[in-house]
Parts: C-alpha cells; structure tokens; sequence
C-alpha cells in the first residue's frame, strides 16, 4: 500500500490513469440534448444567431496505434507505443492520454493552413461579414476564419491535438494579432465524447498545455509552434478533465451559453473532435430532418460552417441549426466521394 501511495504521489501521471480506469467502465458520456421540431421565428427580436465554423483535428498518435495498418500488426505498433510511452512516465506528455497529433495529423494541417491562405479575398461588399453563412460564399467564410472580415473569436477543446490543429492552421492569422486581440480560447465543454483515455486531458484546470514534443520540431516552423502554446492559449475556461457528471449534453448547453455571451462577435471558430461536432449536429437539427451531419463524421482537418439560433418561445429555450445553412469549406463529411472545395 505504501508504494502504491508513493508511486501515487511521484508520479505525474498515475492519478491520470487511475481517473481513465474509473472513467472507462463508469461514465456514461454520450448523452447528448435531445433533438425537437420545434420551429423558430428568425426575425423575432428575441431571436439570436451566430455563425459557426468547426475545424476538425488532424489524425493523431492513438490512430497511428489502433485505426491504421493491418490488424494482424496491431500487437507489434501497441508494444512499441508502450515502451515509448513507459518512457514518458515522469513527463507531462503521453501518447494514449490526450493524444497528440502524427505526423500524418501534422501534414493535414499544413494542408488546410495552404488552402485557406490561397483562397482569393472574401467579404469584398460592405456588410458581407455580417450575413449568415446561408448567404455566403466559401471565400467570405475563409476570410472570417484568417481574420481579414469581420469579429471572430478562437476556441477548442482542452485536448492537445485540437489545440495543435488550430494554432497550425491559423497562424496567419496568429501571427497579424496580439494575444489581447486573438487567442485561443480552452474549453473543457469541448472535450471529446468517449470514454476512450485519448479523449482525457493531460492538462491541468485553468492551466495551458505544453506542446508536445515532436511539434516542437517542427521543420519550417522553428519555434512558432512553442511559441503559439506559451503566448495564445486562454486558460479560463479549462475546468479540467470532464467529470463523470458532466455528460455531452451539459458540455453541449455550456458552449452554446458561452456563444450567446459573446459581445461584438459575428463568428465562433472551433476547434475540436468528431464526435462532439456530429452529435452537436444532431442535437440541434430538427430531429425531422436528414442530413449527412447527422450520420457522417468530418473528415481529419475539415471545416465546416453553419449558422446557429437561440430563442426562447413559450418559456422554452429552443437551439437550432438550419440544414440549408450548413457549407462544407474544406473536406468535409468522410464517406462523400468529392473534391475538397478550392
């Protein structure tokens, strides 16, 4: 017991991974908001939109180990990533534990970082940034993403790979602006919907992560990326790991509560997982309605903007994303045969 106890106080992550072992057989998190037909008027004055871009993370090292190659391999590539995550024990960094991003993940934010710096200028027309994305054209959007049109604001889950994904891909815009006028926003209520451990953070509450190492060395980015982590990362609304009370429809309500309190704003980008977007899609789409967001996950690295409603009718708070409003920018939905837009 004493040795327990030791090991349970020296060892950074050992806490971590009782809390995954605990949360992988007791939580029940995929509980969303349930979804209704209840019908919204636009122009009630009561009424409130935002518009929406999620940006999915690129691959990570979990899939490198359990979703890539051949099956008869898996025993061979989860061996190796148990020796080298024995030897980060005493780091705050792990592969399984929020993990980061391949090299694969890394590429496809290159990728999306080169199609959204080569779209041509959007929101040309006085008042552009301020329609619905339903009156949008791909390049308007893109420009409200980089930051050239319009007020927006960064946020992402806690997770290091989400985290990762949008500061590669956004740093032209990063790199135009000052942590008082742009960062990235952390937020637990955007933690990924599993009881997977790669779905638990690292990260301590109210505290920044630190990058991991492989994007440290980056090639052609020097030390941009560690950079980005120490200076552009807001912690306040990092609360921690999720608890086991903390279902996805609580975490689904506090990021819609935290949308609507944002002043002077036209745009949220978010940065997070598949799962949370594709249940967040089906919670607030008319249950009626079908919709490839409903059943497909995005696709590593997509991008994807829709329009978001909050109204409150008969003493009932309604939250709604039109189907029609919904634009794929980059990528997409996984299993549509079709060329990224661009």
């Amino acid at each position: 017991i004493g040795f327990a106890l030791l090991t349970f106080l020296i060892v950074p992550k050992a806490k971590l991974a009782v809390w995954g072992f605990f949360y992988f057989f007791l939580a029940r998190d995929k509980k969303p908001c349930k979804p209704t037909d209840m019908k919204i008027d636009k122009n009630s004055p009561n009424c409130k939109r935002m518009k929406i871009v999620f940006i999915r993370h690129g691959e990570s090292q979990w899939n490198s180990v359990f979703n890539k190659g051949w099956k008869i391999f898996l025993p061979v590539r989860l061996v190796r990533a148990l020796i080298k995550e024995a030897s980060m024990v005493f780091q705050r960094d792990s592969l399984f534990y929020d993990s980061p991003l391949n090299a694969q993940g890394l590429q496809q934010g290159w990728d999306l970082l080169a199609f959204l710096a080569s779209q041509p200028p959007g929101c040309r027309e006085p008042g552009t940034c301020h329609k619905p994305v339903e009156q949008l054209q791909v390049e308007d959007i893109v420009s409200i993403i980089m930051g050239d049109a319009g007020e927006s604001v960064v946020a992402s889950s806690i997770l290091r790979r989400a985290i990762s994904t949008v500061l590669l891909a956004l740093s032209p815009r990063l790199l135009k602006s000052t942590f008082a006028k742009d960062r990235v926003h952390l937020m637990t209520s955007l933690q990924e919907i599993s009881r997977n451990v790669d779905t638990l953070s690292i990260t301590r509450s109210r505290t920044t992560p630190k990058v991991p190492v492989d994007e440290a060395r980056m090639k052609n980015m020097g030390d941009l990326m560690s950079h980005w982590y120490k200076t552009r990362l807001d912690s306040r609304q990092n609360s921690g790991n999720k608890t086991l009370g903390m279902k996805a429809d609580k975490r689904q309500r506090q990021f819609v509560k935290w949308v609507f309190e944002q002043r002077d704003v036209d745009c949220i980008i978010v940065g997070g997982h598949s799962l949370w977007f594709r249940e967040f899609f089906k919670s607030f789409m008319p249950k009626s309605s079908v919709h490839t967001a409903k059943t497909a996950k995005m696709v590593n690295c997509g991008v994807v903007a829709f329009d978001l409603y909050r109204t409150v009718q008969h003493g009932t708070e309604v939250i709604r994303i039109p189907p029609e409003s919904i634009k794929e920018i980059y990528g997409g939905f996984e299993g549509k045969a079709k060329k990224k837009k661009g």
